[in-house]
């Protein structure tokens, strides 16, 4: 087991990490559609909006798990509420396949806080997880306050950030809260946070000048760092990540011990859903996720750092270790926390 799999959330992203690539001998050979589901199109509910790293990850699957099924794979994107305002909308739903949340290690940080009172295991089951990313901070590439010798610094972000105030554009989920509350108290920072369900306006919020840093997943701005509107500026991730070689590292440059949290990303259906239908969608998504253009997308989208996919099974694990880990975790920090945690 390598060094990832001693994460910050325990056993549940150890769990993830230690995997494997696929869990290609418990579905080989193929699966047969159980009796004649599916019969009309699928929808996949995306709790975050267009654009971002939950809506490519969907997009990505859609075609290759449409051609094996034989119908249609649709997205909707219900943004809002910090990825709780998607799950009235599935929790309507009949639990018969044709719909599908897709979310992310969110659906269960929100549990533990008590923002929703959906159990991620208990209430729903597992398709797969098709996404696992560490997170990293980006800013404007020509903006001279974060520059040292024509190149982005984060000693340069740190000392303007003891200097004057850094805002930094964010998500309303406590991941990156979580990571980022950290990377203050490594580094002797406060920072304002400004909070954005929107992909657009938390990537244009830097991008525009408006805000100073923005934390996200390099997969789902690569685009912009090519285009050369964002640079990364540090690799919050023990080792550079290869991707970006010259961004410096929390471990490998500032001897940080701290193993990060992990973006998380996967397909759910309600408790309730017959069995063969269930794992059916398991092995669809599987195959999906194994094609050729769904890999070429994790390449493309720096989301090969880590391994990103977990069985049903496996997803269960991890992310009943990560709901007992999380707990701990927002106890020690003073937050809230679901009574019976």
């Amino acid at each position: 087991m390598n060094c990832f799999t001693k994460t910050i959330v325990g056993g549940g992203i150890a769990a993830m990490l230690a995997g494997g690539a696929f869990a290609t001998a418990a579905l080989a050979g193929g699966h047969k559609k159980p009796g004649d589901y599916p019969k009309r199109p699928i929808t996949i509910i995306v709790c975050y909006g267009k654009g971002g790293g939950s809506d490519q990850a969907v997009a990505a699957l859609q075609g290759p798990a449409s051609k094996i099924m034989g119908v249609k794979v649709n997205k909707v994107n219900k943004p809002g509420g910090g990825g709780v305002n998607c799950l009235p909308d599935f929790e309507q739903a009949p639990a018969d396949g044709y719909t599908i949340l897709q979310h992310t290690d969110t659906l269960i940080t929100k549990y533990v806080g008590g923002a929703h009172n959906i159990h991620p295991t208990k209430d729903l089951t597992p398709v797969i997880t098709s996404n696992i990313a560490p997170t990293a901070l980006f800013i404007k590439p020509d903006d001279k306050r974060f520059l040292d010798g024509g190149k982005p610094s984060w000693n340069k972000v740190v000392a303007y950030a003891k200097a004057k105030k850094l805002n930094v554009s964010n998500i309303n989920a406590e991941m990156e809260l979580v990571t980022m509350a950290k990377v203050e108290e490594f580094f002797g920072i406060k920072v304002k946070q400004v909070l954005f369900d929107k992909p657009a306006q938390r990537y244009g919020s830097v991008i525009g000048g408006k805000l100073d840093v923005l934390m996200e997943q390099p997969g789902d701005v690569i685009k912009h760092v090519k285009a050369g509107k964002l640079a990364p500026v540090l690799a919050v991730w023990p080792k550079r990540f290869g991707v970006f070689p010259d961004t410096k590292a929390i471990g490998q440059d500032y001897k940080i011990g701290w193993q990060p949290l992990l973006r998380v990303r996967g397909l759910w259906v309600k408790k309730g859903t017959p069995a063969p239908i269930q794992k059916y969608l398991e092995h669809v998504f599987t195959e999906a996720y194994k094609s050729e253009k769904h890999q070429k997308f994790l390449v493309r989208k720096s989301l090969t750092i880590v391994n990103s996919y977990q069985s049903t099974a496996d997803t269960t694990k991890a992310v009943d270790d990560a709901v007992k880990t999380y707990a701990k975790i927002f106890k020690g920090m003073g937050r809230k926390v679901r009574k019976g945690l």
